[in-house]
């Protein structure tokens, strides 16, 4: 199996992997790290739906910003951790996490 992961074709396949979600991460920032009441968004794109998700995957936060950089209260939220993520139309542009303490 050792072998076959050595395999040119599969370390490929691997760094253009790394490479596209590396790309992706950095194209959104979050502002302060770790926040407490509100956060800043930024992101390469003009504007979307900022969703902010539970580790379980359940959506905490909703909301649209029709521009970039984008604050967003998050006091009513409890403390963790976050998924950030950056929906334009049907697509999910961008992943990054955010922890509130």
């Amino acid at each position: 199996m050792l072998k076959s992961l050595r395999s040119k074709p599969v370390a490929i396949a691997l760094i253009s992997f790394m490479t596209i979600t590396t790309a992706a991460l950095a194209a959104i920032k979050v502002a302060p790290k770790p926040t407490t009441d509100s956060v800043t968004i930024y992101s390469d794109i003009k504007k979307g739906e900022v969703i902010l998700s539970r580790p379980d995957g359940t959506i905490a936060l909703l909301r649209d910003c029709v521009k970039f950089p984008c604050q967003i209260d998050i006091s009513a939220l409890g403390r963790g951790e976050y998924g950030v993520m950056i929906r334009n139309g049907t697509d999910i542009q961008h992943l990054v996490g955010l922890y509130k303490e």
